[in-house]
Order: C-alpha cells, then structure tokens, then sequence
C-alpha cells in the first residue's frame, strides 16, 4: 500500500496533469519577459507606465466577482483547507490590491445619505476634486471648530432653498393662469429680456422658430387676454433665463425682492402650470418645449440643481416617446418646417442632457446609436417657413446663421457622449490610446471652428461670431479637460500621467481665457459664465496644489524661482504668472479656495469661503 508522504497536502486525481502557473504577471508573460512578481505591480510593468494593467492569474482583485470573494462554495474537504491556507496570504494580498482600486475609484465620486436613500455624485462632477486636496478638509473641520457659527450662518443663508423650507403651495386651474398673466412684467423690460434671450441663449440652445416667437409676442401687447396660457408660460420663462445677465433689471423697492426672486417665482409658478398639465399627451409641441425652456431657466438661474439631471432624463423621454430621436419617413405627414424644428430641438434636448450628466458625474440617457435623426441645418430662421412645401438647402458653415453653434456643436457630439460615457462609467480600467483617439476628435473638432471673418459686419454681429467661437471652445475643451483629468487620477506617477497633467492644464486655462474675452468684449457678464468654469478653476488650484506639494525644500520659493536654470521644473508644470493675476483667475479662485490654507500662493488674494 503506497503511502504519501506526511508533508504532502494534495491528493492528485490519477489521469489529471497539473500545470505550472506562469512565474510572471500576464503582461510580462505574454510579451515574453522577466518578471520582478512585485506587488501591486512589477517593476517592468510600472517602469513602462503600464501599473494598473499588471495582474497575476488568479487574482480577483481588479474584479468585482462575488463568487471571488465572499461566494459560498462548495463544502471544503482536506484538500480544500489545505488550498485555502496556502492561499491565505496570497488572498489577503489580493484583497488589499482590490480594496486600494476600489479606494481609488471612490477618491472621485461621491455617495451621499445611507440605505436606499442615497445619491451619487460621479467622476466629472466639479465639486468631487475637492477631495484631491487632501489638506484641505483637515483645515475645514479645524475652522469649523474655531468658529462653530459658521454652521449656523449656513444654515440661515441655505435655508429658503431647503426642501423643508418649501414655499407656500401656488393655486391650481384658473389661478394659476391669473397669476401667469400678472407676472408678466412691463413690455419695457420684456423687450429687453427677450432680446437679451435670443442673443445669448436662443443662439446657443435652439428651441424656439424666433421668427414666429416675435410675431406670437408682438401680439400679445396688441391684446393680453387672447394669448394663450402655454405661450405665458414660455414668455415668462424666456424672461427668467435672460433675467441671469441682467441682475440690475428687475428690483421691486418695495418688497426689497431682487432679481433672483422673481426668477424663483417664475420658474415656480411655470413648472406649477406645466406639472398641472402632464396628463397632456408628451407629443405636445407646445409642453415639450415649455418643459425645455423650463430647464434651461433653472440652470441659467442656479434653480433646483439637484434635480436637474433627472429632470433632463425625463424630458429626453418623452421626446423619445413622441419619436423626436428617429428620423421620420417621407410618407409621414409632417411638414418640412416642422421636421427641422423637430431635428433642433432633439439636438438641444440631447445637449442638455449631457451636459446635465457631466456637471453630475452620469453617463448620459442616450448613446449615439439611439437615434437616427438628421442633423440640424445651419439656416437662419427667417429661410424656414411653416408654409414651405420642400426642404431647404443650409449654409456653408463657414456662413454664420443663428444655428451655426448647433450644427456645429451637434458633429461632435458622438465623441462627447463616448467621453462622458468613459469618464463617468463603471469601467475601471483606462486605455491611453483611447484617451488619445478621443483627444484626436475633439482636436479635429476645434479645428472645424471657421473664423467667420467678414470685414462688412456690424459691431453686432461680429460679437456674435467672437460669443458663439468661444461656446463651442468652451464646451470642446470642457471634455478635453475631463477625458485627460479621468486619466491622471488612475495613473497619477507616471509618464503618460505628466502628459494629461499639462493637457488638462492647457485645457483649463484655455476654458478661462475664452471667459476673460468674453468678459472684455461685454459679450457675457461674470455671473453668466457657468460651463466648465468650476471645474476648470479646480483643475488649475489642483495642479498648483501638486507643483508645490513637490517641491520638497523648495516650498517657500515662488513658482518662477522653483525651477532650474533652463526653465525646467522636473515633474512640475510651469504657470504664465500674468495669466494668473488674470481679473478672472483672481475673482474664481477667491471664490473657492480660502485664505489661510498652506499651500496656496501669497500672490494670491483669497477669501475664506464656506464649505
């Protein structure tokens, strides 16, 4: 009778031939190539900026497999305690390398509340950078314990915008129409407000056939009580998106309410309307686009932000429901007229969705392949006409029309729906190369921005050309930005990681020169620049945060004077010190840093603000 020997462990079934797992991780085996088996990663693997690719057969750690850790397998004999203490180490290890890629992802999201009452707050979402500044929490609680009043002068300020501090409920049917028509305010400043709305809004997020919106409002002046309530609510809401670059406009001295008041109010008794009114079909034309101008009046106005991204969703649904996602056949009875404003207002709908997503941290309602409908034409409003018969030709896009931002927004849109889908997806691990080919569309894209010199325009129009040039910067080097900072968090020390540092920098400053010119030109007011500003501002105080963070001796040394003779500062990037003592610069970041904090610069002039 053969007997195993006392320190054997397994019990080798007879016709099965174990074989050798590899003593290397998969990268190197498969290249060939000697293997260091380092933990977490090897030594070759990380000197080739390839660190969070290198894994080992066997390990679950950068899998989310139940079974792999927690599973209930099947009752362990012998051999199996035997197995389970020879991988008791190894398992901890694997553990360890799970728990730490875990870790990492949660550094840049966010979840907030407990059980099932929670939100998440994911990648792109601009206030999650605050945790890349790892001292500045510490100083936060430190303060707060300081000056415990802080809390409460928070809550006095917050507190008209809390859901427990809702307002008092606005009366339905009639009243509702009676209040909509005297809040319509004087035709003094509604002639303001709406040519302010089609100037800088109306331009950039395509809703209305401003054409037919004139005619529609000129004759509501003529006789008030035959407009109808749906076009109030529209008016109304026009008013209150263009009221956020005019805070001077509107202020009552007698009840002492500002301009933002009014605002609340509008918005509030439109979407009380509107709320009253969704048992309408969705196919509506007229509540579809209330619903939209809806949404473009909160983000304009800072209003219910937490609900805005589900808001959006709701709104791409029921435009998917009235089948404004598919192109529609040629037998189908709609008009030419009425096919292209179909095709623009998707393609606002859609935009406002991603951008939605974006500022949430989402991937966004739709992917490319859930639409076919045609993209908007680049014609000015006064060529489309509801009594056209065939379609119209549009414009070179290097001829400005009042939909040139649209249609050239709108070809680019597949690769901005990949990146937000990347940056704010479960997917944890990242492709260079695929950083670089979307880097490359949104290149191209910038690219495609005609110049649209004409000599023979007016003052006017040429500030629109300069306005709508720089939108379609802003939002391209927006996700720019976000595609290279999605990058660096996963692979902050390496080569390929120094690379997105200086593009997402390059991408953040140009997003804030963009602004600076706007604001030289009177183009835009400050309380008006909102698209990728924050996260802009918060991309640059970050990488200031890591060029002193490295300095080591050299911290108390000014920017200029850290680096060596030849200009180069090793793994720091350098800053245009004039860019920074930029009005703009200084103006976000006081707004947003405080004043004490250690590693800010002493040639900045920050303010404490609250957290």
């Amino acid at each position: 009778m053969n007997r195993l020997p006392n320190n054997s462990q397994r019990v080798v079934k007879p016709g099965v031939k174990k074989r050798r797992p590899p003593l290397a991780c998969i990268q190197c085996y498969q290249r060939k190539l000697k293997c260091g088996r380092e933990l977490p990663s090897c030594s070759r693997c990380s000197k080739a900026g390839n660190a969070d690719e290198c894994t080992y057969r066997g390990d679950k750690g950068r899998h989310t497999s139940v079974d792999g850790l927690f599973g209930d397998g099947p009752p362990k004999g012998a051999g199996g305690a035997a197995a389970s203490t020879r991988m008791e180490c190894s398992s901890t290890e694997t553990l360890d390398n799970h728990v730490t890629s875990a870790s990492q992802e949660v550094d840049m999201t966010h979840l907030e509340g407990q059980g099932n009452s929670t939100k998440f707050y994911g990648y792109s979402y601009p206030l999650n950078l605050y945790q890349q500044f790892t001292d500045l929490r510490p100083y936060i609680i430190k303060i707060k314990i300081q000056y415990p009043s802080i809390n409460t002068l928070r809550d006095e300020i917050y507190a008209p915008f809390n859901d427990k501090h809702r307002r008092r409920q606005i009366s339905k049917d009639g009243g509702l129409e009676n209040t909509l028509r005297q809040l319509i305010p004087t035709k003094s400043t509604m002639d303001v407000l709406v040519q302010t709305y089609t100037d800088r809004y109306e331009i950039t997020h395509r809703v209305l056939h401003i054409p037919t919106f004139i005619t529609k409002y000129n004759s509501h002046w003529v006789d008030q009580s035959a407009t109808p309530v749906h076009f109030l609510v529209q008016m109304l809401l026009v008013a209150a998106t263009a009221a956020s670059c005019h805070p001077e406009v509107f202020i009552d001295v007698f009840s002492h309410k500002i301009t933002h008041d009014h605002v609340v109010r509008w918005a509030g008794v439109a979407e009380a309307w509107l709320s009253c009114h969704s048992n309408q079909p969705t196919r509506s034309w007229d509540i579809l686009v209330s619903h939209c101008l809806l949404l473009i009046a909160k983000r304009a106005n800072f209003i219910k932000e937490g609900s805005l991204w589900t808001s959006c969703g709701t709104l791409v649904r029921w435009a998917m429901a009235a089948g404004y996602h598919r192109e529609a056949v040629s037998a189908a009875r709609i008009p030419p007229f009425c096919r292209e404003m179909r095709r623009r207002l998707w393609a606002t709908i859609v935009e406002l969705d991603l951008q939605a997503s974006i500022e949430r941290g989402m991937p966004p309602s739709v992917r490319i392949g859930d639409f076919n409908i045609k993209p908007p034409l680049s014609i000015d409003d006064e060529s489309l006409e509801e009594s056209m018969q065939s379609p119209s030709a549009g414009m070179p896009i290097t001829t400005l029309t009042n939909t040139s931002f649209q249609a050239l927004l709108y070809r680019s849109l597949p690769v901005r729906l990949r990146i937000c889908a990347l940056i704010n997806g479960s997917c944890e691990e990242v492709d260079f190369d695929k950083v670089l080919e979307l880097e490359e569309e949104l290149v191209q894209a910038l690219r495609d921005i005609p110049a649209w010199n004409n000599t023979n325009a007016d003052p006017r129009q040429r500030q629109t050309a300069t306005y709508i040039n720089s939108m379609l910067g802003i939002v391209l080097h927006q996700y720019m930005l976000l595609l290279h900072f999605h990058f660096l968090v996963q692979t902050p020390s390496s080569s390929k990681g120094l690379m997105c540092r200086r593009a997402r920098l390059e991408a953040s400053t140009k997003i804030l020169d963009y602004y600076q010119g706007l604001l030289n030109d009177e183009a835009l007011p400050e309380q008006a620049c909102r698209t990728g500003l924050i996260v802009a501002v918060l991309n640059i105080c970050h990488e200031m945060y890591l060029n002193l963070g490295s300095r080591g001796p050299r911290q108390q040394l000014p920017f200029t004077d850290a680096c060596d003779d030849d200009g180069s500062c090793g793994n720091q990037l350098s800053f245009d010190a004039n860019y920074l003592g930029s009005d703009i610069m200084s103006d976000i970041i006081s707004s947003v840093l405080p004043q004490d904090l250690d590693f800010t610069n002493d040639n900045l002039d920050l303010t404490f603000f609250h957290a």
